[in-house]
């Protein structure tokens, strides 16, 4: 827990909603070395609270956390825009503030999303992290997911993933109760029942991705238009839709206005009522993955405190503290014994999805070619602008 003594909460976030998770700004003395402050910027949501007191417990010496939230991941990806030219802005202002010898305002670390990563590595917005400094990064699982590989590039690492999660089925457990049925796969979507009650993600990749799923390709197929059935599955899966939306399905699911859902697995079991009156499920067939990793940006002065943020944050207890807490899992508890782990953890199928889904599971990638993702989009564009309902 964050002690009283060590809590001040900054204006940025009292304006972003970190006070209300008890995440602000720990501050302790005033001290002037870099490696006795940590400055981050992280997404809304996660950081479980008790997870910075921790930290601040394992610390040897009094220092300064300065840990801050923005709404979006996109948020982020702006920020480190932002940052990469902020210097050269400031000098051209005649400004030399430089507050603890570092680039003003430049966080030592800040969460960026999978898909988020190349675009960063390759506006040259980051710089590279080195896993020796990390006791934990020899334990992180290779499998099912090669976590020690996924955010690097030859000899350079990119990224340290934090936490992860999939793209998964919410739907209402009285409305299905009705049916006598439950959503297991993509393909039940298309199941006449659930005519006008479905809502899919306003992304083509997912939406487009799930139907080369149900029909057994995967969702980074390079060639979806050779794909011959695949019009005619997504536009009888337009014929079931209610809307598309990756933000506004949540109210109109406990209304009951839609019995089923299309969302991401930390948005869904951030859902107040999920596990009363919503149940969600990973398709048997497999799904989309997605993850955060801690990323330097690229004009950022290296300080200690962040080496150990990371390495902290893969401690086995407090992987399980941030799955438990955070809406999403740790990539450490995938290389803990099941038997192991705190049986909230380990009988949510959610978190933790059956070892045979999760194989049959992969990020989606962006980086197919232009040849591929304009056919991704021509796919998406003819859909949606074919006269269906939307």
């Amino acid at each position: 827990m964050i002690t009283n003594a060590a809590l001040s909460v900054s204006r940025r976030s009292l304006l972003t909603g970190a006070i209300a998770l008890g995440v602000a700004q720990l501050l302790t003395g005033c001290q002037t070395a870099s490696d006795q402050h940590l400055m981050v910027t992280f997404l809304r949501d996660a950081i479980p609270p008790p997870m910075l007191g921790e930290f601040r417990r394992v610390l040897e010496h009094r220092v300064n956390l300065d840990f801050s939230a923005e709404p979006q991941l996109e948020d982020l990806f702006e920020a480190l825009v932002r940052w990469q030219h902020q210097e050269d802005d400031e000098s051209e202002n005649g400004s030399g503030w430089r507050p603890w010898g570092r680039s003003p305002q430049i966080p030592e670390l800040t969460l960026l999303g999978h898909s988020w990563l190349p675009r960063a590595i390759e506006g040259g917005l980051l710089q590279p992290l080195d896993s020796q400094a990390w006791d934990n990064w020899g334990n992180l699982p290779q499998t099912p997911i090669p976590w020690r590989d996924l955010a690097r590039q030859g000899d350079r690492l990119w990224g340290a993933p934090y936490r992860w999660g999939t793209t998964v089925i919410v739907y209402r457990k009285d409305r299905f109760d009705r049916l006598g049925w439950t959503p297991q796969d993509w393909s039940d979507l298309w199941r006449e029942e659930l005519r006008g009650r479905v809502a899919l993600l306003d992304s083509p990749r997912e939406v487009i991705g799930l139907t080369l799923k149900k029909l057994g390709h995967s969702y980074n197929h390079e060639s979806p238009q050779d794909v011959p059935e695949l019009f005619e599955e997504l536009q009888a899966l337009q014929e079931q839709l209610l809307f598309y939306s990756s933000t506004a399905f949540q109210q109109p699911l406990l209304r009951g206005d839609i019995w089923v859902a299309q969302g991401y697995s930390r948005d869904i079991l951030a859902i107040p009522r999920y596990g009363r009156q919503l149940a969600a499920v990973v398709p048997q067939s497999g799904t989309a993955l997605w993850a955060d990793y801690w990323v330097r940006p690229a004009r950022a002065t290296v300080g200690r405190l962040s080496d150990r943020w990371i390495d902290f944050c893969w401690r086995p207890r407090i992987a399980e503290q941030l799955s438990l807490l955070g809406f999403a899992a740790s990539p450490q508890v995938l290389g803990t014994a099941e038997a192991d782990l705190p049986e909230a953890l380990r009988t949510n199928p959610v978190l933790l999805p059956e070892g045979d889904r999760l194989q049959r599971s992969e990020f989606i990638e962006l980086d197919l070619g232009e040849a591929s993702l304009s056919q991704y989009r021509q796919i998406w564009e003819q859909l949606r602008g074919g006269g269906n309902r939307q």
